[in-house]
């Protein structure tokens, strides 16, 4: 297991030194949300993206997934109308192209407030509506040689869609493609109920992308979250891919030494490296 930290957990004032601590930490790959990153992540030029691209390689890093791409777009909702669907699917293509663009190989999408079912619309029609429009995401990914997972989040988080990871399994089975694939997060199983080292293992070659996380986006703690049973799940399945330490900032100026808290925990977790 690889481990990587997301952009989340610094301010982008902070991001020069940021990396020189995670290179001291022998940190190999970041997360990244490209809505943090740059201002109409949608349409960058050649040059933002060469250069961003080697800010973080001169520093022996990768960027291994993308996560919050639709911060900033509540008008964007996958039951609302076809029209805005379309735009929805547009809008994240345009995100897939980017990371193809990046050599990312993974896209989260949580986006909880970007998924209500409405009172009107029976689980069943969601269902319909969803997997048929993550298929179309799916070959687009693959078509841009990555691919684009979904993240159950749990009703605490305001969802009242795919809130357990056994929908999540459920939704990719449906699917069906190769370009559509499952992520947990090590918090939201927790708040849902579900049990981790079973969900993992229940999910399989299908598990593609792991956020070790502590509820709203706390810093990262072991006492509301089995990360123990989360990493025998992992280990049990084989599971070679990133976990990706997913936290806000903290007060100014602590990101570095809540960063290195976290590493040092994940690490003794997830033996991850």
């Amino acid at each position: 297991m690889k481990l990587a930290v997301s952009n989340i957990a610094w301010d982008m004032d902070e991001e020069s030194t940021v990396a020189n601590s995670l290179q001291s930490l022998n940190v190999r790959y970041v997360e990244i949300a490209p809505t943090k990153v740059f201002a109409n992540p949608t349409s960058t030029s050649a040059i933002e993206r060469s250069d961003y691209l080697h800010f973080w390689r001169n520093h022996g890093i990768s960027i291994v997934a993308f996560q919050s791409m639709l911060f900033g777009r509540p008008d964007l909702q996958l039951f609302e109308s076809e029209s805005i669907r379309s735009e929805m699917r547009e809008t994240l293509s345009r995100f897939i192209e980017l990371a193809g663009a990046l050599g990312v190989g993974k896209l989260v999408f949580g986006s909880p407030k970007n998924r209500v079912i409405p009172p009107a619309m029976d689980p069943r029609t969601a269902h319909d509506i969803a997997a048929a429009f993550f298929a179309r995401l799916a070959q687009t990914a693959v078509d841009n040689d990555t691919c684009f997972c979904i993240e159950p989040n749990p009703e605490d988080y305001g969802c009242n869609f795919v809130t357990t990871a056994a929908q999540g399994l459920t939704l990719v089975k449906a699917v069906g493609h190769p370009g559509f694939r499952l992520h947990l997060d090590a918090a939201g199983m927790a708040l849902a109920g579900d049990a981790p080292a079973e969900s993992i293992k229940s999910a399989g070659e299908l598990l593609a992308h792991f956020h070790a996380s502590a509820p709203y986006l706390g810093p990262l703690e072991a006492t509301q979250v089995n990360h123990r049973q989360a990493a025998l799940g992992l280990r049990e399945i084989g599971y070679a891919g990133n976990i990706s330490i997913e936290m806000r900032p903290g007060n100014p100026g602590t990101a570095i030494s809540a960063i290195g808290s976290a590493v040092a925990l994940t690490r003794e977790f997830y033996s991850a490296s």
